[in-house]
């Protein structure tokens, strides 16, 4: 199966999600974080800086959890793709 290329919408929102993920870490130690939610430090990481445009549902909701920050909160902060466009 061929992996279709990610629109620029979708960089966008990955950039916006790892942003959002970040400012709730505060100053927690990403080995805190990662160690917590069962994900390796690395892959924390990567999604804040915006590498991994597309992380899986799972991971995020488990980084969310240990966060206290609820999906629809982070669904809302990060957008619709029209509206993540339009902010970068």
């Amino acid at each position: 199966m061929v992996r279709l290329a990610l629109t620029d919408q979708e960089r966008t929102r990955g950039v916006l999600l790892g942003a959002a993920l970040r400012r709730a870490r505060g100053a927690r130690p990403v080995r805190e974080i990662a160690g917590a939610a069962g994900v390796a430090e690395e892959t924390v990481r990567k999604i804040e800086r915006g590498a991994v445009p597309t992380p899986a549902l799972f991971t995020v909701a488990a980084i969310a959890e240990v966060l206290g920050v609820a999906l629809d909160e982070l669904v809302r902060e990060v957008g619709q793709p029209s509206q993540a466009a339009a902010v970068a």
